[in-house]
């Protein structure tokens, strides 16, 4: 597949497969049970996103304010050892804070376009994806249940007789994903933008990403 090919199989599934192979029980999800995991959370957030930018637009800012989201922009880079942070969210039955950390918003703006030429963005739209990430995990904890417990569990670990079953968490994440990039419009899923961070950053090269993504897209196959 050339990269034209990539390019045109890099749809919300592919991107949503990248998602989930980084869950830890990747390895132990049921072969025929793989476009499960992909496709529900993709509906789950999709649905959420239409229904909330029919009642309130695309304003994150504001839902979040309706919401009683308090909104905070830390100055900081937020990096804790090798892990870097754009964007956090504490949930309680008191109070509910959303902290962006700017350099980190900003760093990506300088990258957000490497993997879509001639698509720049500015740096709040950098903020509200991440909000609009961050909104749909509060959704989860005070409306619709969180996604992985929506969806089928998996056995993770046999003992004898004793089987221990567990949900598949990075369904959430492509959940947020899908919120996201439906709520504002986006062309793809917003995790293209971890890609174009590591190519900027030197982590990962082009070929190298498209390879992945002629990868992913012959694994889904094998799935359907």
């Amino acid at each position: 597949m050339n990269r034209t090919a990539a390019t045109t199989r890099l749809g919300d599934k592919v991107l949503a497969y990248s998602e989930l192979k980084n869950d830890l029980l990747f390895h132990k999800i049921p072969k025929d049970k793989m476009i499960y995991y992909i496709e529900q959370p993709l509906a789950i957030g999709t649905a959420k996103a239409g229904e909330y930018k029919a009642k309130f637009g695309t304003d994150i800012q504001a839902i979040c304010r309706n919401r009683g989201i308090k909104v905070v922009m830390n100055e900081r880079s937020g990096k804790l050892g090798q892990i870097r942070f754009r964007a956090q969210i504490e949930l309680s039955a008191e109070e509910r804070v959303i902290t962006l950390y700017k350099s980190s918003m900003e760093e990506l703006q300088q990258c957000a376009g490497v993997l879509l030429p001639g698509r720049a963005f500015s740096l709040e739209e950098i903020m509200d994806i991440h909000l609009a990430h961050e909104l749909f995990h509060d959704l989860e904890f005070s409306e619709i249940g969180y996604t992985n417990e929506r969806l089928d569990y998996i056995s993770s670990l046999s003992l004898g007789p004793f089987r221990i079953r567990a949900s598949v968490t990075k369904t959430s994440e492509i959940a947020a994903h899908a919120f996201s990039r439906h709520l504002l419009g986006l062309p793809y899923l917003p995790n293209l933008l971890d890609y174009a961070h590591m190519i900027h950053s030197g982590a990962l090269s082009r070929e190298d990403f498209w390879k992945l993504v002629e990868d992913w897209s012959a694994e889904l196959d094998n799935y359907c």
